[in-house]
């Protein structure tokens, strides 16, 4: 039976995705002068919390050597540079353009180039993190053929499809989190059996 330390460790790894996903649930559905505000204060608290869930992947894989672990970490690491990017232009940047066209009294400003560049990245990201949980999952199952650690991988990229398409927007954004998160709690768990495999004494 896992000690009660070791059983809080697959809620830590999936932390920072429900973090994400809580968040998510004060986002606004629409951008305007009366939603930029709750908009751009939703992106600075998300600022700091979308690296996080690249942190997990780091967690899950801590003290794991070889190549294709360190490429599940460079992916995942990819993707909180990608998709802090979006965070930051589309999430801080366009409701600061919309608050301050409303205080000038000006027509709403034209986004769409804001938000192709945007998209752009945060879609490179999402890619991203779905091959860092792919390949986080084929490197756990390969350490102990643990049936968590495909279904981490297959939940994680299956989630990460309505993350691309809906980002943090409720409800399907924040469900997305909710599955990436179930993803991660999957994988350290793939690690728990391991390790008490590992641990457990010989006849």
């Amino acid at each position: 039976m896992p000690r009660p330390r070791t059983a809080l460790l697959p809620l830590l790894a999936a932390l920072p995705a429900l973090l994400v996903a809580g968040l998510g649930l004060l986002h606004p559905v629409f951008l305007t002068p009366e939603t930029a505000e709750r908009w751009r204060l939703a992106h600075l608290l998300l600022l700091p919390a979308f690296p996080l869930v690249a942190a997990s992947v780091w967690f899950v894989l801590r003290r794991v050597r070889g190549a294709a672990a360190w490429v599940a970490r460079v992916l995942a690491s990819a993707y909180a540079v990608l998709y802090g990017a979006l965070d930051a232009i589309a999430g801080v940047g366009a409701p600061h353009q919309v608050l301050r066209a409303d205080e000038r009294g000006e027509p709403g400003p034209n986004l769409g180039d804001v938000y192709e560049i945007g998209d752009r990245l945060g879609d490179l990201g999402v890619y991203t993190l779905a091959a860092a949980l792919l390949v986080t999952g084929g490197v756990m199952w390969l350490r102990d053929r643990s049936p968590y650690a495909l279904a981490g991988a297959v939940v994680g990229a299956a989630s990460c499809w309505p993350f691309l398409q809906h980002h943090v927007f409720p409800p399907r954004g924040v469900l997305a989190l909710v599955g990436i998160a179930a993803a991660l709690a999957l994988l350290e768990l793939s690690r728990q059996r391991e390790s008490s495999a590992n641990s457990s004494p010989g006849p």
